[in-house]
Protein backbone atom coordinates (compact mmCIF):
# COMPACT_ATOMS: atom_id res chain seq x y z
CA UNK A 1 0.00 0.00 0.00
CA UNK A 2 1.87 3.27 -0.87
CA UNK A 3 2.52 5.53 1.92
CA UNK A 4 0.28 8.95 2.50
CA UNK A 5 2.40 11.88 1.78
CA UNK A 6 3.47 13.80 4.95
CA UNK A 7 1.54 16.94 5.84
CA UNK A 8 3.32 20.24 4.68
CA UNK A 9 4.36 22.37 7.17
CA UNK A 10 3.06 25.96 7.97
CA UNK A 11 4.74 28.84 6.99
CA UNK A 12 4.68 30.08 9.92
CA UNK A 13 4.29 28.65 13.49
CA UNK A 14 1.58 29.99 15.75
CA UNK A 15 1.80 31.11 19.35
CA UNK A 16 2.82 28.28 22.12
CA UNK A 17 -0.98 26.92 23.22
CA UNK A 18 -3.08 28.74 20.70
CA UNK A 19 -5.23 26.16 18.83
CA UNK A 20 -5.95 27.24 15.15
CA UNK A 21 -9.81 27.57 15.56
CA UNK A 22 -11.99 26.70 18.99
CA UNK A 23 -15.87 26.04 18.68
CA UNK A 24 -18.61 27.74 20.42
CA UNK A 25 -21.99 27.04 21.30
CA UNK A 26 -24.20 24.52 18.86
CA UNK A 27 -25.93 24.58 15.57
CA UNK A 28 -29.74 25.66 15.78
CA UNK A 29 -32.42 23.48 14.23
CA UNK A 30 -33.38 23.72 10.63
CA UNK A 31 -32.43 22.84 6.78
CA UNK A 32 -31.54 26.31 6.49
CA UNK A 33 -28.90 28.01 7.77
CA UNK A 34 -27.24 31.46 7.16
CA UNK A 35 -23.51 32.00 7.78
CA UNK A 36 -21.80 35.29 8.81
CA UNK A 37 -17.99 35.53 8.46
CA UNK A 38 -16.29 38.52 10.12
CA UNK A 39 -12.81 39.82 10.28
CA UNK A 40 -12.46 41.34 14.37
CA UNK A 41 -9.00 42.42 14.18
CA UNK A 42 -5.66 40.83 13.94
CA UNK A 43 -5.43 37.96 16.01
CA UNK A 44 -8.21 36.03 18.34
CA UNK A 45 -6.64 35.00 21.95
CA UNK A 46 -8.02 31.32 21.39
CA UNK A 47 -6.70 30.11 24.54
CA UNK A 48 -9.24 31.51 27.21
CA UNK A 49 -12.63 31.42 24.54
CA UNK A 50 -14.22 28.22 25.98
CA UNK A 51 -13.48 29.81 30.18
CA UNK A 52 -15.08 32.53 29.21
CA UNK A 53 -18.64 31.72 30.63
CA UNK A 54 -20.34 34.67 29.36
CA UNK A 55 -18.97 34.31 25.99
CA UNK A 56 -20.31 30.75 25.81
CA UNK A 57 -23.72 31.71 26.86
CA UNK A 58 -24.08 33.96 24.06
CA UNK A 59 -22.47 31.76 21.81
CA UNK A 60 -25.23 29.65 22.27
CA UNK A 61 -27.80 32.05 21.63
CA UNK A 62 -26.40 32.66 18.72
CA UNK A 63 -25.62 29.70 16.85
CA UNK A 64 -22.12 27.42 15.94
CA UNK A 65 -19.19 29.78 15.66
CA UNK A 66 -15.93 29.09 15.02
CA UNK A 67 -13.18 31.70 15.81
CA UNK A 68 -10.25 31.26 13.89
CA UNK A 69 -7.05 32.62 16.05
CA UNK A 70 -6.14 34.82 12.47
CA UNK A 71 -9.49 37.20 13.89
CA UNK A 72 -11.78 35.64 12.05
CA UNK A 73 -15.09 34.49 13.45
CA UNK A 74 -18.26 32.42 11.93
CA UNK A 75 -21.68 31.87 13.10
CA UNK A 76 -24.01 29.42 11.81
CA UNK A 77 -27.59 30.64 12.60
CA UNK A 78 -31.12 30.77 11.86
CA UNK A 79 -30.94 34.71 12.96
CA UNK A 80 -28.37 37.82 12.57
CA UNK A 81 -29.65 39.50 15.66
CA UNK A 82 -27.70 38.09 18.22
CA UNK A 83 -24.47 38.24 16.18
CA UNK A 84 -23.84 41.62 17.28
CA UNK A 85 -23.89 40.62 21.38
CA UNK A 86 -21.50 38.11 20.53
CA UNK A 87 -18.62 39.68 18.74
CA UNK A 88 -19.02 42.22 21.46
CA UNK A 89 -17.82 39.53 23.70
CA UNK A 90 -15.35 37.94 21.61
CA UNK A 91 -13.65 41.22 21.22
CA UNK A 92 -12.56 40.83 24.73
CA UNK A 93 -9.83 38.26 23.67
CA UNK A 94 -9.34 40.37 19.93
CA UNK A 95 -6.05 42.05 19.83
CA UNK A 96 -5.63 45.13 17.53
CA UNK A 97 -9.39 45.10 16.88
CA UNK A 98 -10.38 46.23 13.49
CA UNK A 99 -11.74 49.87 12.79
CA UNK A 100 -14.21 48.37 10.28
CA UNK A 101 -15.69 45.01 10.39
CA UNK A 102 -15.49 43.06 7.03
CA UNK A 103 -18.39 40.89 6.88
CA UNK A 104 -19.51 37.84 4.12
CA UNK A 105 -22.27 35.83 4.51
CA UNK A 106 -24.07 32.67 2.60
CA UNK A 107 -26.80 30.42 2.93
CA UNK A 108 -26.37 26.88 3.83
CA UNK A 109 -29.04 24.50 3.02
CA UNK A 110 -28.80 20.81 4.73
CA UNK A 111 -30.33 18.21 2.08
CA UNK A 112 -29.48 14.74 4.30
CA UNK A 113 -27.57 13.03 1.72
CA UNK A 114 -28.17 14.47 -1.05
CA UNK A 115 -25.75 16.19 -3.58
CA UNK A 116 -23.04 18.69 -2.48
CA UNK A 117 -22.92 21.76 -5.07
CA UNK A 118 -23.27 25.70 -4.57
CA UNK A 119 -26.25 26.57 -6.45
CA UNK A 120 -26.10 29.58 -9.20
CA UNK A 121 -27.65 31.98 -6.55
CA UNK A 122 -24.64 30.77 -4.13
CA UNK A 123 -26.66 28.83 -1.62
CA UNK A 124 -24.50 26.01 -0.35
CA UNK A 125 -25.87 22.37 -0.68
CA UNK A 126 -24.52 20.28 2.33
CA UNK A 127 -25.27 16.62 2.72
CA UNK A 128 -25.37 16.60 6.34
CA UNK A 129 -24.25 18.95 9.14
CA UNK A 130 -21.44 17.08 10.51
CA UNK A 131 -18.82 19.50 12.63
CA UNK A 132 -16.10 18.76 9.87
CA UNK A 133 -18.13 19.90 6.95
CA UNK A 134 -19.62 23.11 8.83
CA UNK A 135 -15.70 23.89 9.57
CA UNK A 136 -14.61 23.52 6.03
CA UNK A 137 -17.28 25.78 4.86
CA UNK A 138 -16.24 28.61 7.61
CA UNK A 139 -12.50 27.86 6.80
CA UNK A 140 -13.43 29.04 3.25
CA UNK A 141 -15.77 32.23 4.41
CA UNK A 142 -12.98 33.07 7.03
CA UNK A 143 -10.57 32.73 4.12
CA UNK A 144 -12.58 34.70 1.72
CA UNK A 145 -13.14 37.42 4.23
CA UNK A 146 -9.36 37.86 4.91
CA UNK A 147 -9.02 37.89 1.53
CA UNK A 148 -11.82 40.94 1.13
CA UNK A 149 -10.11 42.81 3.81
CA UNK A 150 -6.26 42.80 2.43
CA UNK A 151 -7.83 43.74 -1.36
CA UNK A 152 -8.86 46.18 0.49
CA UNK A 153 -6.24 47.38 2.49
CA UNK A 154 -4.03 47.18 -1.19
CA UNK A 155 -5.81 49.18 -3.01
CA UNK A 156 -5.82 51.93 -0.52
CA UNK A 157 -2.18 51.77 -0.07
CA UNK A 158 -2.27 51.75 -4.26
CA UNK A 159 -4.30 55.18 -4.18
CA UNK A 160 -1.97 56.32 -1.26
CA UNK A 161 1.05 55.81 -3.62
CA UNK A 162 -0.36 57.17 -6.58
CA UNK A 163 0.63 61.10 -5.40
CA UNK A 164 4.17 59.85 -4.71
CA UNK A 165 5.01 58.11 -7.83
CA UNK A 166 3.31 61.12 -9.64
CA UNK A 167 5.92 63.16 -7.20
CA UNK A 168 9.24 61.14 -8.33
CA UNK A 169 7.92 61.32 -12.46
CA UNK A 170 7.48 65.05 -12.38
CA UNK A 171 10.48 65.92 -9.49
CA UNK A 172 12.57 63.15 -9.42
CA UNK A 173 12.09 63.18 -5.86
CA UNK A 174 9.49 62.51 -3.30
CA UNK A 175 8.29 64.54 -0.51
CA UNK A 176 7.54 62.04 2.18
CA UNK A 177 8.73 61.94 6.18
CA UNK A 178 10.76 59.03 7.08
CA UNK A 179 8.26 57.65 9.66
CA UNK A 180 5.67 58.29 7.02
CA UNK A 181 7.08 55.53 4.81
CA UNK A 182 7.67 53.42 7.56
CA UNK A 183 4.83 53.11 8.08
CA UNK A 184 3.82 52.00 4.67
CA UNK A 185 5.87 49.95 4.52
CA UNK A 186 4.48 48.34 7.99
CA UNK A 187 1.20 47.90 6.58
CA UNK A 188 2.00 46.13 3.63
CA UNK A 189 4.33 43.87 5.52
CA UNK A 190 1.67 43.18 7.92
CA UNK A 191 -0.94 42.58 4.98
CA UNK A 192 1.26 40.11 3.67
CA UNK A 193 1.81 38.05 6.89
CA UNK A 194 -1.67 37.59 7.42
CA UNK A 195 -2.38 36.26 4.16
CA UNK A 196 -0.07 34.49 3.09
CA UNK A 197 1.45 33.38 6.82
CA UNK A 198 -0.65 33.68 9.81
CA UNK A 199 -4.26 32.66 7.62
CA UNK A 200 -2.41 30.97 4.50
CA UNK A 201 -5.12 31.63 2.90
CA UNK A 202 -3.66 30.13 -0.92
CA UNK A 203 -3.01 27.36 0.86
CA UNK A 204 -5.34 23.99 1.18
CA UNK A 205 -6.87 23.44 4.66
CA UNK A 206 -5.09 21.23 6.88
CA UNK A 207 -8.70 19.84 7.56
CA UNK A 208 -8.55 17.78 4.41
CA UNK A 209 -6.01 15.81 5.17
CA UNK A 210 -7.89 13.92 8.34
CA UNK A 211 -11.00 14.13 5.87
CA UNK A 212 -10.32 13.53 2.79
CA UNK A 213 -13.55 13.02 1.54
CA UNK A 214 -14.34 16.57 1.62
CA UNK A 215 -11.79 17.67 -0.91
CA UNK A 216 -14.32 17.62 -3.90
CA UNK A 217 -16.50 20.00 -1.55
CA UNK A 218 -13.70 22.02 -0.93
CA UNK A 219 -12.43 22.21 -4.74
CA UNK A 220 -16.49 23.53 -5.10
CA UNK A 221 -15.90 26.37 -2.35
CA UNK A 222 -12.49 27.09 -3.46
CA UNK A 223 -14.07 27.52 -6.91
CA UNK A 224 -16.79 29.38 -5.98
CA UNK A 225 -15.09 32.52 -3.72
CA UNK A 226 -11.91 31.78 -6.26
CA UNK A 227 -9.91 31.93 -3.37
CA UNK A 228 -6.56 30.38 -5.49
CA UNK A 229 -6.93 33.54 -8.11
CA UNK A 230 -7.11 36.09 -5.32
CA UNK A 231 -4.34 35.30 -3.22
CA UNK A 232 -2.43 35.13 -6.06
CA UNK A 233 -3.37 38.33 -7.44
CA UNK A 234 -2.78 39.75 -3.85
CA UNK A 235 0.77 38.08 -3.76
CA UNK A 236 1.49 39.90 -7.49
CA UNK A 237 0.30 43.48 -6.07
CA UNK A 238 2.01 42.62 -3.02
CA UNK A 239 5.35 42.00 -4.87
CA UNK A 240 4.98 45.40 -6.84
CA UNK A 241 4.41 46.90 -3.48
CA UNK A 242 7.38 45.46 -2.36
CA UNK A 243 9.54 47.22 -4.83
CA UNK A 244 7.78 50.10 -4.49
CA UNK A 245 8.64 50.77 -0.39
CA UNK A 246 11.95 49.71 -1.63
CA UNK A 247 12.41 52.72 -3.45
CA UNK A 248 10.91 54.81 -0.52
CA UNK A 249 13.08 53.27 1.68
CA UNK A 250 15.90 53.82 -0.67
CA UNK A 251 14.71 57.39 -1.04
CA UNK A 252 14.17 57.56 2.75
CA UNK A 253 17.91 56.35 3.71
CA UNK A 254 19.04 59.14 0.75
CA UNK A 255 17.32 62.02 2.95
CA UNK A 256 18.63 60.47 6.12
CA UNK A 257 22.79 60.40 4.69
CA UNK A 258 21.75 64.03 3.18
CA UNK A 259 20.81 65.33 6.83
CA UNK A 260 23.70 63.72 8.49
CA UNK A 261 26.19 65.25 5.61
CA UNK A 262 24.79 68.77 6.47
CA UNK A 263 24.83 68.23 10.56
CA UNK A 264 28.74 67.40 9.78
CA UNK A 265 29.06 70.21 7.97
CA UNK A 266 27.58 72.50 10.22
CA UNK A 267 29.23 71.09 12.81
CA UNK A 268 32.82 71.26 10.69
CA UNK A 269 32.00 74.96 10.02
CA UNK A 270 30.45 75.77 13.87
CA UNK A 271 34.12 74.44 14.92
CA UNK A 272 36.17 76.34 12.04
CA UNK A 273 34.32 79.89 13.52
CA UNK A 274 34.92 79.03 17.06
CA UNK A 275 38.64 78.55 15.63
CA UNK A 276 39.09 81.72 14.36
CA UNK A 277 36.92 83.49 17.06
CA UNK A 278 39.37 82.51 19.55
CA UNK A 279 42.41 83.66 17.46
CA UNK A 280 41.35 86.83 17.01
CA UNK A 281 39.83 87.62 20.27
CA UNK A 282 42.26 85.23 21.90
Amino acid sequence: MAERAARPQPATTKPPGWPDDVTLGALPEGERLIVHARYLGTRIDTRGLAADIVLGQLASAAGLTFAFRYGVAVTFCTRAETIPALDLALLAHVQEPAEHQEIETATVLITDGGKERVDDDGIIQLADDEEPRLLLVATVLAHSVMLSRDEILVSEVFDSSGPLVADLQVNGKARLSIPAVMRMVGRVLAARHRVMGTAQAGERPDLLWDHPDLDRLYTRLEAEYELGERAEVLERKFGALGDFTEVLLEIAQDKRAVRLEVAVIALIAFEVLLSVGKAIFG
